[in-house]
């Protein structure tokens, strides 16, 4: 039986970012609804009415606002242990255009849906807000590209990394579907865009889109590939 064991990576620049500003976001939304001054999803999640009303920054700050207390502290560690391991292998502008990408695509099909079939009802002006669809991306994405990778789920049981991070996508998946239906459908989305770009990655667009510089391993560090060797060294985090 292997013996590597999950441990936490080091926080890379863009995760330490995140993780600060959905922090301050939590607290400041915390605060605000225990002297009950405003709602923070109210004005940096986002929803139709508020697109519509000229909050078009909504589409780059709606991950940022976390309201629930464990789900920001499961969020923020995805965003820890995955994240980190993505923007050491694939860089910091392929990690940031990956994200980018996956949140931009989410809140425009989000937006248009909803303009489009539910204008004037609540889906229209409820606000998609968190973290959890950035990190179903990333879950998708590490799951493809390092399948066999050992695991270790809830530091007990051993598995490989493509079953590890499909049953906390599932456990994800569960937990929106069970607390906001159009949330979910938005969760789901993201995977749906993660797994085209990780399938596509060697297609001209997704290249152009992420960087046009990447196109195998031996000419540069960052890039995309699916990790189909088995006996790879695992990270200095792996042990």
């Amino acid at each position: 039986m292997s013996q590597y064991q999950f441990s936490a990576p080091p926080l890379t620049k863009i995760n330490k970012v995140i993780l600060i500003s959905t922090g301050i976001c939590f607290l400041i939304a915390s605060v605000s609804k225990a002297v009950g001054a405003f709602s923070l999803p109210g004005i940096l999640g986002l929803s139709a009415a508020g697109v519509l009303s000229g909050f078009v920054f909504q589409f780059l700050t709606y991950p940022f606002v976390e309201v629930n207390l464990m789900g920001f502290l499961f969020n923020s560690l995805v965003v820890w242990f995955i994240g980190s391991e993505l923007e050491k292998q694939w860089g910091q502008k392929i990690y940031l255009r990956f994200l980018l990408i996956n949140a931009l695509g989410v809140g425009l099909i989000y937006t248009l849906v909803n303009i489009v079939f539910f204008f004037g009802t609540a889906p229209y002006a409820t606000p998609l807000h968190g973290l959890t669809g950035i990190n179903f991306a990333m879950l998708i994405a590490y799951a493809m590209l390092y399948p066999d990778r050992q695991m270790s789920m809830m530091m007990i049981f051993p598995m490989k990394a493509k079953t590890f991070c499909w049953i906390l996508a599932g456990i994800e998946a569960y937990m929106a579907l069970m607390s906001n239906i159009a949330a979910s459908w938005a969760h789901l989305l993201a995977m749906g865009i993660s797994y085209l770009i990780i399938h596509f990655q060697t297609r001209p667009l997704i290249k152009m889109v992420l960087n046009s510089s990447f196109e195998s391993k031996k000419r540069s560090k960052s890039h995309l590939y699916v990790v189909k060797d088995e006996e790879q060294k695992p990270p200095k985090h792996w042990h």
